[in-house]
């Protein structure tokens, strides 16, 4: 029985940790306070930071990541995809490793809450937006990426789901960079959209798994003469 359970972790473990993961995601995205494109990004920070939904939302979307940076280790140390997405898999996995630090540094921000309101320095929350500049879009165009190795190993129907990653990936990647470039356009939409999306491709994903290896007929070599 006990061989039976730990035979199913290792085979679907990573399947149930993306799931969770965009559960989490959807949760913790519901919560995050919308913020007023007509304020400068200090004003905005100060005021979402002071809302009571600040903190636990947040701590879901830590939460999220973490366990989606864990599916994505557990799938590649277990072959669980083709050769084809190994590389891609990895990379994701490094990077949404890595972007965890900006998620904890996000919900951190709560601490600078005060001084971002009054003027003062603001190390977290500015730690924060450095972060997010540079990580939002690696980890965009990685998550497209292996969305896209992902539609390239399923076939039909799940390519839909790919799709999913991939517009995930893009509204990620292109979220904080607008934000900075179009400082008075209403962002609050794409940052929405990349987490809704990116919750329905990690739930999807795990539902769905892994494409089945294909099984390749051999024929016996015909006798000449």
């Amino acid at each position: 029985m006990m061989s039976s359970f730990r035979l199913f972790l290792s085979t679907h473990g990573w399947r149930i940790l993306l799931v969770a993961s965009g559960v989490l995601l959807a949760l913790g995205g519901r919560m995050h306070p919308s913020a007023d494109a007509e304020d400068d990004l200090r004003t905005e920070l100060a005021t979402m930071t002071a809302d009571e939904r600040w903190i636990p939302g947040h701590s879901l979307i830590v939460a999220s990541t973490v366990l989606l940076a864990a599916g994505l280790w557990w799938a590649w140390r277990t072959d669980a995809w083709p050769t084809s997405v190994r590389r891609p898999l990895f990379w994701a996995a490094v990077v949404v490793s890595v972007y965890v630090l900006e998620t904890v540094a996000h919900l951190g921000a709560v601490a600078d809450s005060d001084a971002l309101a009054h003027g003062h320095s603001a190390p977290v929350a500015m730690t924060h937006v450095g972060l997010s500049v540079v990580l939002y879009p690696i980890t965009g165009w990685t998550i497209a990426l292996l969305a896209w190795s992902f539609g390239r190993a399923w076939g039909g129907w799940r390519r839909a789901i790919a799709a999913m990653g991939i517009l995930s990936g893009m509204l990620q990647a292109f979220s904080v960079p607008a934000t900075l470039i179009f400082p008075d356009a209403e962002a609050s939409p794409m940052f929405a959209g990349a987490g809704i999306s990116l919750a329905l491709f990690s739930i999807l994903t795990g539902l769905v798994g892994a494409p089945r290896p294909a099984v390749v007929e051999r024929r016996e070599p015909e006798l000449v003469g």
